[in-house]
């Protein structure tokens, strides 16, 4: 038998332990027998994956995969989680309770989405910066954080203003170290309701000279606007 090489063996261990994780993640929401039925994998065996007393191999971790690529269950229990309240609110907290779930969500979306390459990921303080870490994380690349103060005055920042209404402005601030001229650029943010920080966002992300390239929301909905200053924004779940 053909020996695997070092990356290989490293690739097939992170498969298999993301699949043990994604399986345990499915358990909160499911029973083993509904489980049974998604995969076509016994439920006796699904529940020594679960409980840790049987790995399973690679070949079954890919099969697994691709059972559940080709199905929307993923995202529709990441939607469970998420609500919307009367103001407006829209709380993703608790899709965070589900980080191997969303992790490979996320990752099957940029997989289908992103066909360049990326130098930089971008996201506005605060929400956005989990799965803007996830994202980050996929693509092994830095994450930037655009906030609305200050870190230090021993920095330099791009600025760009926002009117948050008739009687009050307020700032985004990126420094300036932190983006390169030329950068190409995946803007992330949890949700997109009114678009004003992103839009802002990415006309910062320009006049720095960087080059926004998509806005990815985690939930969004995309029958409302479909670009932000000629930028294409893609939504993973859509309410």
């Amino acid at each position: 038998m053909k020996t695997l090489s070092v990356n290989n063996k490293e690739s097939e261990l992170r498969l298999r332990i993301m699949i043990l994780d994604v399986l345990k993640d499915l358990k909160k929401t499911m029973t083993y027998k509904e489980m049974s039925g998604l995969l076509n994998i016994q439920d006796t065996l699904l529940c020594r994956y679960v409980n840790g007393n049987t790995i399973p191999s690679e070949a079954q971790c890919r099969d697994i995969l691709n059972k559940l690529e080709r199905n929307s269950i993923l995202r529709e229990v990441l939607r469970s989680q998420i609500k919307m309240y009367g103001d407006g609110f829209v709380d993703t907290s608790r899709v965070l309770q589900y980080p191997s779930l969303l992790r490979l969500v996320i990752e099957i979306f940029i997989r289908r989405n992103i066909t360049y390459s990326i130098d930089r990921i971008v996201t506005p303080a605060v929400n956005g910066i989990p799965f803007a870490t996830i994202v980050s994380q996929i693509l092994n690349k830095p994450l930037v954080i655009a906030k609305k103060y200050k870190d230090s005055i021993y920095f330099e920042y791009y600025e760009e203003s926002i009117r948050e209404s008739s009687a009050q402005v307020s700032n985004l601030y990126i420094r300036k170290d932190l983006i390169n001229r030329g950068d190409k650029i995946l803007i992330v943010d949890d949700v997109i309701r009114s678009g004003r920080t992103v839009d802002h966002l990415v006309r910062l992300l320009i006049r720095s000279g960087g080059m926004p390239k998509l806005v990815i929301a985690v939930v969004g909905n995309t029958t409302r606007r479909a670009t932000y200053n000629g930028v294409e924004i893609k939504t993973i779940i859509n309410v």
